[in-house]
């Protein structure tokens, strides 16, 4: 009898770690992929792609599955690439730099920067969000429409999600070994969150 309650717990603990090590796995790849930076959107993309495939439908293969969802994110969001890490430099450039203004110039700055950077934020979750149920023929176009129609329909979610990540970065800026252990898994966390309820769907663009 205890030969056969250890069984299973033993199962347990090893399926567990195989989950652990293979969330792992995809962050480190999408570090590796992301070094050269204009590589960063499709990336995580593919992360959050493989993370439904690997991860929570426990299909084998992560490295190969990731690589194939790169190649499929690239011709959809590749466009992003440059945009996405230019942008976020110059938001941390601006809010730093109006940090430091004293006065009511500062303020008024700052109250127009942050919000465009939380906006920023929860269009970036939601891009995670729509293609983690995205199906293999959904354009780019149709990916663009999902996360607008995403956006709106579920723009309280979003808003906890842009609080939940602002934490994390401040956190991170704090403590930068926080940065290789979640800059990729933490968004995709949050943006599995949104769509928890449709992975049981059919796969197609939300909308």
């Amino acid at each position: 009898m205890e030969q056969q309650r250890r069984r299973p717990r033993s199962a347990a603990v090893m399926t567990a770690l195989e989950t652990v090590g293979d969330t792992l796995l995809l962050q480190v790849l999408f570090l590796l992929v992301s070094l050269p930076l204009f590589t960063m959107v499709p990336a995580a993309v593919a992360l959050q792609r493989a993370l439904r495939k690997t991860v929570i439908e426990e299909r084998p293969g992560v490295a190969r599955s990731f690589f194939r969802e790169f190649s499929w994110a690239w011709p959809r969001v590749g466009y992003l690439g440059l945009a996405v890490p230019m942008a976020i430099a110059a938001a941390v450039f601006s809010i730093l730099f109006w940090l430091a203004t004293p006065g009511v110039a500062g303020v008024l700055a700052l109250c127009v920067i942050i919000p465009i950077c939380g906006f920023g934020a929860a269009a970036y979750v939601a891009l995670l969000a729509v293609s983690m149920v995205a199906g293999d023929a959904v354009t780019g176009r149709e990916l663009v429409r999902s996360i607008q129609g995403l956006m709106l329909a579920k723009s309280l979610p979003l808003a906890g999600c842009v609080v939940v990540l602002s934490t994390w970065l401040l956190l991170a800026f704090r403590l930068p070994t926080l940065i290789p252990l979640g800059s990729g898994l933490v968004p995709a966390f949050l943006a599995w969150l949104l769509v928890r309820q449709q992975m049981g769907a059919p796969n197609g663009a939300t909308g």
